[in-house]
């Protein structure tokens, strides 16, 4: 067996999180072409809603 040293992994939130982003904003973009305004922002707003149900990290 290997004795190599475990070593700390980088951290990938950041650009999970910018991708994350720019994926919301793709698919309500979409929404928005495809059916309209208000389709793309009552989308918006259920997943604002989802998210302010999310319990706190702390």
């Amino acid at each position: 067996m290997s004795q190599r040293q475990i070593r700390e992994v980088e951290n990938y939130t950041r650009p999970f999180l910018v991708s994350a982003c720019v994926l919301l904003f793709m698919g309500l973009l979409t929404l928005w072409m495809t059916l309209g305004y208000f389709a793309a922002l009552f989308s918006g707003l259920i997943v604002h809603m989802l998210i302010g149900r999310l319990p706190d990290r702390n």
